[in-house]
Formats: structure tokens, sequence, C-alpha cells
């Protein structure tokens, strides 16, 4: 579990790097900025890659919908409730460092204004339990853990057919562990800059539960513990016995498309994020013929 190593005040002096960088030999050029900055009990960190504003139609449609999931994921920091904590962007949208720096400065606010809310509950709650001593009480306020929101959008993989942006983020919010949230994979069209969100046909749940419950066995059967296929329901939580389709959308790899379930999503958290690579072979009878046609499969 990650941990909150310094406090400092809000409004200090942050930490902030912004470089632009090569899309790794492809035609689809993109720009990262890096953040890292700190409220008084809160650290955030921001790491954003976006195409280029202005290169092409399809581009600039790739880097809108990215857009859309930092904007969000970030106006949503820290609360599960559907009400915004800030207002979307409404500067130059050509303009990636003033953009990125406005998510940052807004999402700081939100974090540091809800952390501290938090930590001046828990406070008040550890001061007026009678069932503590002085010196315990002193252990468990200097202990006391701060929030942590680490933002991650950046690109995983391109071909000259598609690019994957991976959106995966890391929060804590002071309880007992941190989870992953974000949106996982992207998969887009480079000729139209379309997200493609289904790879699997939903219609073939039934017929791919072999190859989900292969992945799934050789996923638990790491770190020198092997799994039967037999013993594999007992690592699920399965309420019909059916496993489903992951909630982030598969993705495409070198090697086939990459299956990951969610923290909790179908088994314990002490299981992590399960996830596996089927390879596309197995997979083109199942696939949507939006994903044959970006795959090459058709």
């Amino acid at each position: 579990m990650k941990t909150v190593n310094a406090i400092f005040a809000i409004g200090l002096a942050i930490v902030a790097a912004v470089a632009c960088r090569p899309s790794g030999g492809r035609d689809l050029k993109t720009e990262t900025l890096n953040y890292e900055e700190s409220a008084a009990h809160a650290d955030l960190s921001i790491k954003v890659e976006l195409p280029v504003y202005g290169q092409s139609s399809a581009a600039d449609r790739i880097r809108a919908a990215l857009v859309e999931v930092m904007d969000e994921q970030l106006s949503h920091i820290g609360t599960y409730e559907e009400d915004r904590l800030f207002p979307d962007y409404e500067g130059d949208m050509s303009k990636t460092e003033s953009l990125v720096t406005y998510y940052r400065d807004k999402a700081l606010e939100a974090i540091g204004r809800l952390s501290k809310e938090d930590y001046d509950e828990r406070v008040a709650s550890i001061e007026e339990n009678d069932g503590l001593t002085e010196g315990q009480r002193k252990e468990i306020l200097d202990e006391m853990p701060g929030w942590e929101y680490d933002f991650g959008l950046l690109k995983n993989r391109e071909t000259d057919k598609y690019v994957v942006f991976l959106s995966e983020d890391y929060v804590y919010l002071g309880g007992a562990h941190g989870g992953i949230t974000g949106r996982g994979g992207l998969t887009f069209d480079k000729k139209d800059g379309i997200l493609v969100a289904k790879m699997i046909d939903p219609a073939s749940l039934d017929a791919i539960q072999p190859l989900l419950r292969k992945g799934l066995t050789q996923y638990f059967s790491e770190n020198d513990v092997e799994v039967t296929p037999e013993e594999l329901d007992n690592y699920l939580f399965l309420e019909t016995g059916v496993v489903p389709l992951p909630a982030w959308p598969p993705y495409p790899s070198e090697d086939g498309l990459v299956f990951t379930y969610q923290q909790y999503e179908i088994a314990a958290y002490a299981a992590g994020m399960p996830n596996f690579t089927i390879p596309f072979a197995d997979l083109v009878p199942y696939l949507t013929p939006e994903a044959k046609a970006l795959l090459g499969l058709d």
C-alpha cells in the first residue's frame, strides 16, 4: 500500500515538469505533462499525455475524448457523488499546458479542502475518545495518514491503425488501503479518431467462458501456486458461476487482447487486479465487427 510521506501547507511551491516527447516512431505526435503537488493533508500527481492539437481531425477527436476523461476523473476527485467539484475548462483547448494546469489547480484545491475536512473530523473523534490515553492519542494523531491521488493518462501502444491510451488512477483516502480507478484501456481508430468501446461481442459471453477461465487460472497460478480449473471458483466472487466481461474494455497488445478486472470486481482485494492476455487468433469468432476491422482480422 502506498503511504503519504510528507505533509505540506496548501499553497507551497509545487514541483512541475512539462515535457514534449515523440510518439515512439508512429505518426501521432503527443505532449506529456507531469505534476507533483501537495496540500496540507494530501498529495496529488498528474501524468497526462495528449495528442498535439491541430495535427489532424482524427488526432483532435482523440485529444477531446481524453480531455473528457481527465475532466470526469479530476472533477470528482475524492468523491463518489454525481455532482462535480468544479466546472469544466472553458479556455483555449489548443493550449495543452493551460488546459492541464487548470485541472491541476482545481483538483489540488478540491482534494486539499476535502482532505482537511476529513482530517478535522478524525482529529475530533480521537480527541473525544475517552478510552485513549494521552500517549495513545498523540501516537494516533502523529501517524494519521493524509490522502493521495495519482492521475495517469498515458499512451500505451500505437500501430498504423490504432492507438491505445491507459487511464489508471491510484486513490487513497486515509482508510485501510488505497485502490485503482480510472477508465482502463482506451482504443482509438487512428483513421477517424473514434473510440472503439466494445472489442468483444457481449452476446458471446457464454462462448468465451473457457478463454476467460483459462486466463484467470493462469493469473491465480502465479508465484509458484498452481490453481486447477476446478479450484478457480474458490478465488472468485460469482453469483451465477458465469465470469463477466470486465468493466474496463479489453485493449490490444502485441500478443492479443488484455483483459483486466478491477479490485473487488470478481475477487477479493487481496487478489489484486486479475489480468491476462488472450491471443487474437482465439478471439476472432467473438470480436465485434469494429474490432475485427481495427485489428485487421476481418
